[in-house]
Parts: C-alpha cells; sequence; structure tokens
C-alpha cells in the first residue's frame, strides 16, 4: 500500500514510518523543510516537499496515494503560523489532496480534549481540524491520544530539566490534574496496525498508556528515574499566566505559554485498556521506560528555562 505520512521527519512521524516500513508499506514523505529528510536512513522512502498550508505545493505527493497518515500539528502558535492554519486549514488542505487522488482511509492524529470552546485555542483548532475529517468524504480514523513520551519529547525532557536544576520542583497548580501517558513507540504502532482495518474506519479513538498519572507523579517518576530525591512546591496558576503573558511579550519561546496553562483544566485521560481492546498489545508504562532524561544536563536546564530546546534533546 503506498501511504503518505505528513509530518514524517517529527517526533511522532518518524515513529510512524519505521512501523510502515516494517510492515513494508511504501511510504512517502512530505517535508516541509528541504534537509529534514536526513532524518531518514531508509532508501525506500521516498521523499515530496511541500506545506500544509499551501495547496498547490501538495499535488505532487499525492498521485497513487492509497492511504494518508496526517500528523502535522504545533503546539505553540508564532507570528507566521497560527493552530488555525495548521490544524483546520492544513488538514483541510491534506483532506482535499487525499480525495482527489482517491485514497481509500485518512488517518488523523489530534489530541485527547480537543473540545467546541474557543476559550482554548489550541484544542479547539483541533476539534476543528476532526470537523474537517468527519466531513471530508474520505473513510477516515481519528487518534485522540493523551501526553506522548519517548526519546526527544519535549515534555519529560522539560521537567527533566527542572530536576536537574533545583532541589525543589515547581509545580503549577494543584498539580492533580491528570495525565494518561502513552509511549510514542505505541502510538506510532497503533496508527500501522489501523491500516487495513475496515472496522476502524469512521471511529475516533482515545487512547492512553497502562497508568493515569497526575502532574505531581509525572514529576516524581522522572525524579526517580534519574536518582534524584526532589521537594515539591506548587506555585498558583494565576501567577504563572501572569508570568507567561510576560515572557510571552519578549521571549520567542517562553518556557511555557498562556495556551498551555489553559488546558491543565482539561483531563488528559482515555478509557484504560483501550489499547489492548483496539489493537491486541498492552503499551509499555513510563516506569522503567524513560531512562532519556538522564542526558538532561544543567546546561540543558538552564537553556530550556530560557526559552530554548536544545538541539540535542528535541532531536526533530
Amino acid at each position: 500500500m503506498v501511504v503518505l505520512v505528513t509530518g514524517a521527519t517529527g517526533f511522532l512521524g518518524r515513529r510512524v514510518v519505521h512501523e510502515l516500513l516494517e510492515r513494508r508499506h511504501e511510504v512517502r514523505c512530505l517535508v516541509h523543510t528541504p534537509g529534514r529528510e536526513r532524518v531518514f536512513n531508509h532508501r525506500t522512502v521516498e521523499v515530496q516537499y511541500g506545506s500544509v498550508q499551501d495547496p498547490a505545493s501538495l499535488s505532487n505527493a499525492f498521485y497513487d496515494v492509497e492511504a494518508v497518515v496526517h500528523l502535522v500539528g504545533i503546539i505553540r502558535r508564532s507570528r507566521r503560523t497560527s493552530f488555525e492554519g495548521v490544524h483546520r486549514v492544513g488538514t483541510a488542505n491534506v483532506l482535499g489532496a487525499a480525495k482527489e487522488a482517491g485514497a481509500s482511509h485518512f488517518l488523523h492524529v489530534s489530541a485527547i480534549g480537543a473540545i467546541n470552546d474557543q476559550s482554548y485555542p489550541y484544542l479547539y483548532t483541533k476539534w476543528l481540524g476532526e470537523r474537517e475529517v468527519i466531513g471530508g468524504g474520505v473513510p477516515y480514523t481519528i487518534f485522540r491520544p493523551s501526553v506522548l513520551f519517548g526519546e526527544g519529547d519535549e515534555f519529560l525532557n522539560a521537567l527533566a530539566g527542572l530536576v536537574r536544576l533545583f532541589p525543589m520542583v515547581p509545580v503549577i497548580g494543584s498539580g492533580k490534574n491528570r495525565y494518561h501517558p502513552l509511549a510514542v513507540d505505541d502510538l506510532a504502532r497503533c496508527i500501522a496496525m489501523t491500516l487495513g482495518r475496515e472496522d476502524l474506519k469512521g471511529q475516533t479513538l482515545d487512547l492512553g498508556g497502562t497508568k493515569r498519572m497526575s502532574y505531581d507523579e509525572v514529576v516524581g517518576e522522572v525524579a526517580r528515574a534519574m536518582s534524584k530525591r526532589r521537594f515539591r512546591f506548587h506555585v498558583p496558576v494565576w501567577l504563572m499566566y501572569v508570568a507567561a503573558l510576560v515572557s510571552q511579550g519578549f521571549m520567542p519561546r517562553p518556557p511555557i505559554t498562556t495556551d498551555q496553562l489553559k488546558m491543565l483544566s482539561i483531563r488528559s485521560v482515555a478509557e484504560l485498556g483501550e489499547v489492548e481492546r483496539v489493537f491486541g498489545f498492552t503499551p509499555r508504562p513510563m516506569e522503567g521506560n524513560i531512562d532519556f532524561v538522564n542526558s538532561v544536563g544543567v546546561a540543558d536546564g538552564i537553556q530550556m528555562l530560557l526559552g530554548s530546546m536544545p538541539r540535542r534533546v528535541r532531536d526533530h
């Protein structure tokens, strides 16, 4: 099967490409920035350049495509890139090209908690993207994962930077907000296993790992993986909101944004056992599978506090 992957060079995309190749699919990667395709060492990967925000650039990539895996998304807005431009308009553009090519399956990665509420810009535009997919005229499967972890992630590595720097780790709010961490490799496996399954067409799947965890528990797990004993102190959300507003005014990439702070009130959890029920395997737990956080050093932690994720940590 000829499968086009958007966002192929990203954190999730590279794993999806690997899983598809393992299953002997013909993989075509849509690459936004020339040179990024160097992350692939497979000669069997075909590369086409284009942007999901530029419909004219997509036509050459979609010839003979049978299925599309759409992974492009952003977690931070910028002067040049908006949530709606990527999550809704970009999705509509890719979907239109897939429909014109006669694709038989459109696999779309959204986010758990996607909601029809404009006060949550990220989750709202994810919801808008889902509406485009559902009404787009191509058989679809939508994935809504909880927070993803794995080597190169930004979430746990950022926490590791705090653990490395401070004997007392700051926690925003009560620390009780819930997550359902899922290994990025396991989500990639689920996506690849979906191809060819007629029973999953028209389905929206909320997916999480083996255990629901509070933010406090996630911080504790990172500290244990680093063999560090760390206390936590809780910072009021309103105070962090003020700090985020100020930092957004002069930092190109602040450590946390007001959009991200708003999402703390959203429970990011799925039904327990959903991966086992749908795909027949047990996802790996966070415990014992995050040794990569030990690679975060003091200099890395300082760089992250200043608003820049080190290239060697964020490897995509």
